[in-house]
């Protein structure tokens, strides 16, 4: 295993060393990460936070991305952790605040994720990520009509924005509009006909409406992306069909 050398800063280094010694563990990091080394990235970033306490948008940048690991890595309370930190930093980070609220959602503490969305979304209106979790959110919360009113916005100002067409036909789905849902499920394979999830989810609006050929043609698409999500699907048209 490669040896990072992180404790090389000594407390009386000069801001513009600390800069430095921050780039070179910037380096450091991302080979790491590179290499699926996700541990020895984290431990790079975080001590890029601790030299670069004199420049706070390096070292919130720096946590921020550690953040962002250790969410890839499962672990969301120290994912939140790390954001907060970010924050602190940097309160006007909008990535930060979106990183927190996603941590958050994955702990199921949706109305501060929410929260943190929506603040995210005051430092960065184009912010298309942080707008689309809030739809996600208000989802989670059941609280489908805020969802969708999200959703139409994103849709209306961004308009190639696959996951919004499909996560407003799951809303309309979930609502009892299933029928009304069709027409943005083929809108969203139409922007990314690669993406497995969207014949997933226009399978099961169609099973609502009792329309078994169609959400057979569903499953045979999906069978060439996500065999494994095919065969799940084709459990749920084999329950209906009986």
């Amino acid at each position: 295993m490669m040896v990072l050398g992180l404790g090389l800063t000594s407390v009386g280094q000069t801001a513009p060393d600390a800069v430095k010694e921050a780039q070179r563990l910037t380096r450091v990091a991302q080979t790491a990460e590179q290499q699926n080394r996700y541990d020895d990235a984290i431990k790079a970033y975080e001590t890029i936070a601790n030299i670069a306490r004199s420049s706070p948008p390096i070292a919130s940048s720096a946590l921020a991305d550690a953040g962002s690991l250790y969410m890839r890595t499962g672990r969301f309370d120290k994912a939140a952790n790390s954001f907060r930190g970010a924050i602190s930093l940097n309160p006007s980070s909008a990535v930060a605040q979106n990183g927190l609220g996603e941590a958050l959602g994955e702990l199921k503490q949706y109305q501060p994720a929410l929260r943190a969305f929506q603040q995210a979304v005051n430092l960065d209106s184009s912010f298309v990520r942080a707008r689309y979790n809030m739809g996600v959110t208000y989802d989670r919360l059941g609280q489908m009509k805020y969802a969708e009113f999200v959703y139409k916005i994103l849709i209306r100002e961004h308009p190639d924005f696959p996951l919004a067409w499909d996560s407003l036909a799951v809303t309309l789905s979930k609502s009892g509009r299933a029928r009304e849902a069709i027409a943005y499920h083929q809108r969203a394979i139409g922007l990314n006909p690669t993406d497995p999830s969207f014949y997933y989810n226009a399978a099961v609006s169609y099973l609502m409406l009792g329309d078994v050929k169609n959400a057979l043609e569903q499953k045979r698409q999906l069978e060439k992306l996500d065999p494994a999500m095919a065969e799940h699907l084709a459990v749920m048209i084999a329950k209906r069909q009986n």
